[in-house]
């Protein structure tokens, strides 16, 4: 058995081979969350807790938490379950797919486990924990909210939003803050790269809310009103089908 260990810390991973395959037996019957000393992989980790994420059988299948077994089992995916991937376009709403998934409890059917770091023992791991593996940052904060808490602008922010006149000054001001890079292409052009901020309160977001408030509210009373009206003609068609009765009835 292989296990891919990854760092939170540092951000890196690295694919370790199980030393003893005496102690596998420490291992059958953990499930996807359940945690584990360093000391059953090698001795490299002692003082190390590594927690359960996933893994993949022999023949690739992953493993799917929740689902209580060994075995491998088929069951149906919809748009938004972990293991189905949705494309607009490609798949028709509401369409649910079969899979053949194995179950989240460890079994000698697991070819590769992977684990993550929660406590760093003693020992320093080349290439892992190490300081000097930390992987660098690459992309910049795309929220609104992480941007300006990095400059220390988010009381600012508040203070702007709440005011109606320095709310249209908002966007530019987060935008001027937002990270840029230079991207070269192959034919050596350079332009300048900024990533589309997520989650931005603007004029025209918070105009676009009050249009969508508005039509929820227009939807709601024309609802209520076409269910007064059927009302009132229920009541009135029940009204003369009794009358109707009467009649006949007298008549006899």
């Amino acid at each position: 058995m292989k296990f891919n260990i990854s760092c939170p810390e540092t951000g890196r991973n690295k694919v370790v081979e199980l030393q003893n395959e005496d102690k596998m037996t420490h291992l059958i019957d953990l499930k996807i969350g359940n945690e584990f000393d360093g000391d059953i992989i090698s001795d490299l980790f002692k003082g190390y807790i590594f927690k359960i994420t996933g893994g993949f059988d022999n023949d690739g299948f992953n493993m799917k938490n929740g689902v209580l077994t060994q075995d491998r089992k088929r069951l149906l995916f919809t748009k938004g379950v972990n293991g189905f991937r949705f494309h607009k376009g490609w798949h028709r709403t509401g369409v649910r797919v079969r899979k053949l998934v194995r179950g989240c409890i460890v079994s000698a059917d697991i070819k590769m486990l992977n684990i993550k770091i929660v406590k760093v023992g003693d020992n320093e791991v080349k290439g892992l924990t190490d300081k000097e593996s930390t992987a660098p940052r690459r992309l910049a904060p795309k929220k609104a909210t992480n941007i300006l808490k990095e400059f220390g602008l988010l009381d600012t922010y508040n203070k702007k939003k709440a005011t109606g006149e320095e709310r249209k000054t908002i966007r530019f001001m987060i935008t001027k803050f937002a990270h840029k890079r230079e991207v070269t292409t192959k034919n050596g052009k350079t332009f300048v790269k900024r990533p589309k901020i997520q989650r931005l309160v603007t004029p025209e977001r918070l105009r676009r809310k009050r249009i969508f408030k508005k039509i929820k509210e227009d939807n709601r009373k024309f609802s209520e009103e076409q269910k007064k009206a059927y009302e009132a003609t229920l009541k009135r068609l029940r009204k003369s089908n009794k009358a109707d009765k009467k009649k006949k009835v007298s008549k006899k």
